[in-house]
């Protein structure tokens, strides 16, 4: 991969969006912006270049020095193969975070006590802050309430009553980080119960405790929201997942038979990630911005449904967070 002819594409294919965020101006207007190198689905099980992937990115953070950086899920499963991956991951000398995907896990041949154990994952839902801000991360892979095919994505009554009791003991605007969305189809199956307990944890203000919901799994880009609430969906690093009756093969024989279900998937030419920048003096949230191409054939090429709403993007967005 060209870093320069990345950048360069990267800059010529970003478009901006500006959208209020309302919550209460509480922050020191002498604090330094907050820099977050946030990466979602890079499918190391799934795409042929995972590792290239992973270096080009964690070669970026340990250029820029953000104040930490989180994957949101559908990282990498614990088989020995993959231990220089995640050694490429751990390189980075700051802090880093991890949040569980459903390909993390069970239904990959790995419980996710492996998965935690072997990613260095102390807890599989938890909170910490940094610069004035409130951070969560939530498991959207409890077990669900009742049977249905395909894997878990529900959280249960025991994290739900933590996330109550976690948003009720900070003074700070949080970011919340899940992989399954709280609000889009086949997203985290109980998502409107959930983002109910995130809408009514408020200031005294009547403004909501929650910034954004920063979420991956759809392997999409967008901003929406809703009560006030922000729901940011990253795009996945690596591909547009478009399943057998798309199939199509890229790739020397090698490489197809080592991973064979990158054929059902329209590959990234370049990995997409963002930093994303919390700066209280200006009172902004941005996502930095970042595209790529397909690698050919594209989903319009193949056919696919709804081809033409899927981008290789991850948009600009230059989010108000000041009062």
């Amino acid at each position: 991969m060209k870093r320069r002819k990345f950048i360069r594409n990267t800059a010529e294919a970003i478009t901006s969006l500006t959208l209020p965020i309302y919550v209460p101006w509480q922050f020191s207007k002498n604090a330094q912006p907050i820099r977050i190198g946030v990466v979602a689905d890079v499918h190391q099980d799934i795409i042929h270049d995972g590792y290239a992937r992973i270096r080009f990115f964690i070669d970026d953070m340990k250029n820029r020095q953000p104040d930490f950086i989180i994957q949101l899920g559908d990282f990498a499963l614990p088989r020995p193969q993959n231990q220089i991956f995640l050694d490429v991951w751990n390189e980075f000398d700051g802090p880093s975070y991890h949040v569980l995907g459903n390909h993390d896990m069970k239904d990959f041949g790995y419980t996710k006590e492996e998965t935690m154990s072997w990613w260095g994952m102390e807890e599989r839902f938890y909170s910490f802050d940094r610069g004035g801000f409130h951070f969560i991360i939530l498991d959207g892979n409890d077990e669900n309430p009742s049977p249905w095919e395909g894997y878990h994505r529900y959280i249960g009554r025991e994290q739900k009553e933590w996330l109550s009791q976690d948003l009720a003991s900070t003074d700070m605007s949080t970011i919340l980080f899940v992989h399954q969305s709280l609000e889009a189809e086949f997203g985290i199956a109980n998502g409107r119960e959930i983002r109910s307990v995130i809408e009514e944890a408020r200031f005294e203000s009547g403004k909501p405790k929650v910034v954004a919901c920063l979420t991956g799994h759809h392997h999409t880009d967008y901003v929406r929201e809703i009560n006030g609430i922000f729901h940011v969906q990253i795009n996945s690093m690596s591909y547009k997942w478009v399943g057998e009756d798309f199939q199509r093969r890229r790739f020397a024989d090698h490489i197809e038979q080592t991973f064979p279900m990158v054929r059902n998937t329209c590959p990234y030419k370049d990995p997409l990630y963002t930093v994303v920048t919390l700066d209280s003096n200006l009172g902004r949230m941005n996502i930095e911005g970042r595209s790529t191409g397909f690698i050919a054939p594209d989903p319009v090429e193949l056919g696919v449904p709804n081809a033409i709403t899927m981008h290789p993007t991850i948009t600009e967005s230059s989010l108000s967070i000041g009062s």
